[in-house]
């Protein structure tokens, strides 16, 4: 095994197994296809909603209608759609159709069939169900909305096999399929570490409404991370609207106590909800406390919402001119590099000519879940970092994420002189990193023995990736310029590796760690730690001898204690042995004198 300390004779550096040259050649090939692998595809849902009788209490104004109103009319065209209703059975109220307008207002029409009277909750057999039926080349999801936990049945024995059930059959070939579950805790009743758990192993968001309003705003998040769609700034609830826009969807969030909501078009004329419905390209639907208004061929100009400001309200339209983020999962680990970017399309096809491009102003912020800015970034399609190719129509981001672990909102905003576009996708930071990196020292026995090398100890979590494909790339760098390459596999929830024997000092281990998830994302973690010092033997104890107390030490008297009384009681003992003793020879001389004189008679 190599040594750090050994000399080097040549400070060449090391070779790298994929060249960046290389590494920039397959990005640039990529980028000429307009957007990608990963969004080419057609967002696809297949949404999951709990009838079971426990709703009554848990939603008992049924907003989970509203809610599906408010995915129906938000979902883009291009994308695919499903929805099923579940509780001891399942029944399809929605086949999956694209969502063009006759699927939308179908979509509106089965949420007034939702109800709360089955009896159970069977979450196994809903998942199972709805895991067919998908469409070729679509980004599979499915979105399950659920109050409770795994009940099939009164008796417990059969609720424990289901759920097994759920996590060794369901679960693993949802992963192999590549689809993501993105679930929905309606209740503090409801079993969120298993909806979690089935979150996260499938790489889908795991969401909670704490009331009923909240729904509505889960549904907003679920959409964003699913199918998101091209949309414009609001400013102060004011946006623009250009010529290009042929739809226009607002989504207006409003407290109970709040004036109902008017809209002001650009020539200075209100419309509430009242004028609104005998308005043939209008449609107003204010329930749930939120306003979802869908306006068709809107006049071009500047309009505003007439009502509070929430940054949850959104500006969405259908144009020709539309902006996509590319190539991003739902769920990222803490210290994940993101590569993503902007793409500006028309009708379709990318915008790439510099007369064009020249002006247009992109950029990217990054909001945590605390609503708060965390970063903005200024991008470009010149080639300058940290764009990867000028002129390709794509405006390159790096990103990583290791703050407060929650649900972040990427905001990408292209702005031309005649238009403005922004795009928001919604992302979950793991509150941990399936992989854990640490070092173990045992010292060795005997003052003789060599220093002890540290083991570098890598856990990971087998629920989530597949340790078949993990693999630790690092190498260790020392002050003075030493360096040994360490690469391993990583074949095991737990892997122990052992590490070059070395003298040096101010040693790190610097590199990534590499893994597959179960649902087929790889994903590539850094490594930073520092390297202990090997751990010297431990000399063999020679513990000195105790001094022998003296005469006049407190150990001495503690030991002996005073001396006058062990005297007399020693001088006592003595005078009874030698009474008794002069006792037994008069006794003896007093039997022999009877016998003589016996005799002589």
């Amino acid at each position: 095994m190599p040594r750090l300390d050994a000399p080097c004779t040549t400070k060449a550096p090391r070779p790298l197994r994929w060249p960046r040259l290389i590494r920039l050649c397959l990005i640039a090939c990529l980028a000429w296809f307009p957007l990608g692998a990963t969004a080419t595809s057609d967002p696809e849902l297949h949404v999951l909603i709990d009838v079971s009788g426990s709703m009554k209490k848990t939603d008992p104004e049924n907003l989970r209608a509203p809610a599906l109103r408010l995915l129906s009319d938000l979902l883009p065209e291009q994308s695919h759609v499903r929805v099923d209703l579940f509780g001891n059975r399942i029944t399809s109220v929605l086949p999956a159709s694209r969502a063009n307008p006759a699927t939308k207002a179908a979509m509106r029409e089965s949420a007034g069939k939702i109800r709360s009277n089955e009896p159970f909750t069977d979450i196994p057999a809903a998942l199972e169900a709805v895991n067919e039926g998908w469409s070729e080349n679509t980004q599979r999801n499915i979105i399950l909305l659920s109050d409770g936990k795994v009940d099939i049945s009164p008796h417990e024995g059969f609720n424990e096999r289901a759920t097994r059930r759920l996590q060794d059959e369901a679960i693993p070939a949802l992963a192999e399929a590549e689809i993501q579950v993105h679930t929905v805790a309606l209740s503090d009743d409801a079993d969120q570490e298993m909806l979690a758990q089935v979150a996260d192993r499938t790489g889908g968001l795991a969401l909670s409404a704490r009331s009923n309003a909240d729904l509505q705003r889960v549904f907003l998040s679920l959409f964003e991370a699913t199918a998101p769609r091209t949309g414009v700034p609001l400013v102060e609830n004011r946006f623009r609207v250009d010529d290009s826009i042929s739809e226009l969807t607002l989504v207006v969030f409003r407290a109970e106590d709040d004036q109902p909501t008017r809209i002001r078009l650009p020539g200075g004329s209100e419309i509430d909800a009242g004028q609104a419905a005998v308005l043939k390209d209008w449609r107003w639907d204010d329930s749930a406390g939120r306003d979802l208004i869908t306006i068709s061929n809107p006049p071009a100009g500047s309009w505003r919402i007439l009502a509070a400001e929430d940054p949850d309200n959104r500006a969405l339209v259908i144009t020709d001119l539309n902006l996509a983020m590319t190539n991003l999962p739902s769920r990222v680990y803490p210290g994940e590099t993101l590569e993503s970017g902007l793409q500006l399309t028309n009708r379709g096809e990318p915008i790439v000519e510099p007369r064009l491009t020249d002006d247009i102003d992109a950029g990217l912020s990054v909001i945590g879940p605390d609503d708060r800015t965390r970063q903005t970034m200024e991008l470009n399609d010149i080639g300058a970092d940290p764009d990867v190719l000028g002129g390709d129509g794509r405006y390159d981001f790096h990103l990583v994420l290791s703050d407060t672990p929650g649900i972040y909102t990427l905001v990408g905003r292209a702005e031309g002189p005649t238009f403005e576009r922004i795009i928001r996708k919604k992302i979950a930071l793991a509150p941990n990193r399936p992989f854990a990196a640490s070092f173990e020292i045992t010292p060795p026995d005997g003052g003789n023995a060599a220093p002890a090398a540290p083991l570098l100890l890598v856990e990971q979590d087998v629920t989530i990736l597949d340790p078949g494909s993990s693999r630790l790339d690092t190498e260790i760098r020392c002050s003075g310029g030493d360096y040994a390459q360490l690469d391993a596999n990583l074949p095991s929830a737990r892997n122990r590796i052992e590490l070059p024997t070395s003298e040096a000092d101010n040693c790190r281990l610097v590199g990534t760690i590499a893994g597959e998830t179960e649902d087929g994302r790889q994903i590539r973690l850094p490594v930073d730690l520092k390297v202990p010092r090997p751990a010297s033997p431990e000399p063999k104890s020679s513990t000195p001898k105790p001094a022998e107390p003296t005469a006049d030490s407190p150990q001495a008297e503690e030991k002996t204690g005073n001396p006058l009384p062990a005297v007399l009681i020693g001088l006592a003992g003595l005078g009874v042995l030698a009474a008794i003793a002069f006792g037994w020879l008069a006794h003896n001389r007093r039997v022999r004198r009877k016998l003589i004189s016996q005799t002589r008679a």
